[in-house]
């Protein structure tokens, strides 16, 4: 998501100064809330309110395809929204998946997780 264009190029610097602050699971969905850390303002993105998208999590094993979403406030990554096509979305880490670029003008590259341990 953060290999997408100069927006993403540039907020991709401010991963380092994150902490996951909370997790809240919607039953067709999840949003991860983040903390900032000293340091992450010098990275601020230039558009106060951007959004950033275009990544598939397909999961055949728990039977889950949903789109991410990345939102920032003030310019800062605050929050990462993902939701689930059929409404329905576990309540805890998916152990197996396939993350997909999908964003216009991708290269569609993808990262798969396989985790056997459940």
């Amino acid at each position: 998501m953060l290999d997408s264009d100069e927006d993403g190029l540039c907020a991709r610097q401010q991963i380092s100064f994150l902490t996951e602050k909370n997790f809240d699971y919607t039953g067709s969905g999840l949003f991860v809330y983040f903390d900032h850390n000293i340091g992450i303002e010098k990275f601020r993105a230039e558009k106060p309110d951007l959004v950033l998208g275009g990544i598939t999590i397909k999961s055949d094993k728990q039977h889950i395809e949903a789109k991410a979403t990345l939102f920032f406030k003030d310019g800062l990554i605050d929050n990462l929204e993902i939701w689930c096509y059929d409404g329905y979305y576990p309540k805890g880490n998916l152990t197996n998946y396939v993350l997909t670029r999908t964003w216009i003008n991708s290269d569609n590259k993808t990262i798969a997780k396989n985790n056997n341990k459940i």
